[in-house]
């Protein structure tokens, strides 16, 4: 209850009381009143005041979670994101945030963060000359945070108020090789093992960390299939590999091959193994580790301009494989399911270019009648 005093010189009046606060009971004094009433009426004013705050804070989110800096709220997502992403896609994530992010918004408070500096980012990554696709992952990066601090930490997702980056670069043209081409670079390797790769990447359509997790048991040669089931990641902390599941479900596959290919590959592995001492490889390509990512890469670059066919990446001979598919009329969805795509749909995006025109096929269907 509230008490009530008269200054003996001021004649003023005051009203004394408890309050209490987030830091606990405390005294609280109102001072100031010429009489007893305006006193009363001021203490019933102050505590109508509070109960409207506390009424007006009850009713908004709560903000406080998200008034953290962003790098602590960054650690809180890469925790989140660590026990639902493969290994390579988390040190993906983890570095691209630490080293694109975290420099730039870590010592803002989360909750003080505004679309302006959001903007001004987005303009910092415009001047330092990154492509389309890099810039768009980024901010990906960043609308994900954005969604996970609104989930759990009651914060406000400001990214819908940002515009994306516009995508001003020029087409590119996909790179491949033509079977001519392929048969070139083909003859300017004399080690079996990389002439086998490089035969199964562009045969297969599989991705090179597939190829390179390959073991010897992968290999069906009643029924000339190869069974992808695996992957190689560089990207395992401390450890200079690591086998892992494929990229996506739909990547644990079994692929057909051909005949002369798998003849081929069943004296490769029986001469290899010969040289083991009689012990299959853990890997085809490889043994007990698979090749090195910079000597397989530097191999590929030499073999190529002695051939003199246009420079291509290695992950571009299954851009290769799809063209020569295509080309050959196989259906999109055996294509999908060759290179071990999500969905159709992801195909069709990838390679419609490379697609006979619909227009052709119609004027010909209808030519004779």
């Amino acid at each position: 209850m509230p008490s009530f005093e008269q200054s003996k010189t001021s004649k003023l009046w005051s009203c004394r009381f408890r309050e209490i606060t987030p830091e606990g009971e405390k005294n609280k004094r109102l001072s100031g009143f010429k009489t007893l009433r305006e006193a009363k009426a001021g203490y019933f004013e102050y505590q109508k005041q509070r109960e409207d705050e506390e009424k007006k804070k009850a009713a908004e989110p709560d903000s406080a979670a998200s008034h953290i800096l962003f790098s602590d709220m960054t650690s809180k997502y890469l925790e989140y994101k660590k026990m639902r992403l493969k290994a390579s896609s988390f040190y993906d994530t983890k570095n691209k945030i630490e080293k694109h992010l975290t420099p730039y918004f870590g010592d803002k408070y989360f909750d003080e963060i505004r679309p302006a500096d959001i903007m001004n980012w987005q303009s910092t990554l415009d001047g330092e000359g990154y492509s389309y696709s890099h810039k768009t992952t980024l901010r990906t990066y960043l609308v994900s945070i954005y969604d996970f601090a609104e989930r759990y930490y009651d914060a406000k997702d400001i990214m819908k108020k940002v515009e994306p980056f516009r995508n001003t670069e020029p087409v590119k043209h996909m790179d491949f090789w033509t079977r001519a081409e392929f048969d070139a670079f083909l003859e300017q390797l004399a080690d079996d093992t990389l002439v086998m790769l490089f035969r199964t990447l562009y045969i297969s359509g599989c991705r090179k960390g597939e190829a390179l997790a390959l073991s010897p048991a992968d290999f069906d040669f009643a029924e000339n299939t190869i069974r992808i089931c695996k992957s190689i990641t560089r990207k395992a902390a401390g450890k200079p590999f690591e086998v892992t599941t494929p990229k996506n479900k739909s990547s644990d596959r079994t692929v057909d091959m051909p005949e002369k290919y798998m003849r081929d590959m069943r004296e490769f592995l029986d001469k290899i193994t010969a040289e083991n001492g009689g012990v299959e490889p853990e890997f085809v390509f490889g043994g007990d580790k698979p090749i090195a990512e910079q000597t397989l890469t530097r191999r590929f670059n030499e073999a190529a301009a002695r051939a003199g066919v246009k420079k291509i990446r290695i992950h571009d001979l299954r851009h290769s494989c799809a063209s020569m598919l295509i080309s050959e009329g196989v259906s999109i969805v055996a294509v999908s399911h060759r290179l071990g795509h999500k969905n159709v749909e992801q195909t069709l995006n990838t390679y419609s270019h490379m697609m006979p025109k619909d227009s052709e096929r119609i004027l010909s269907a209808f030519a004779d009648v």
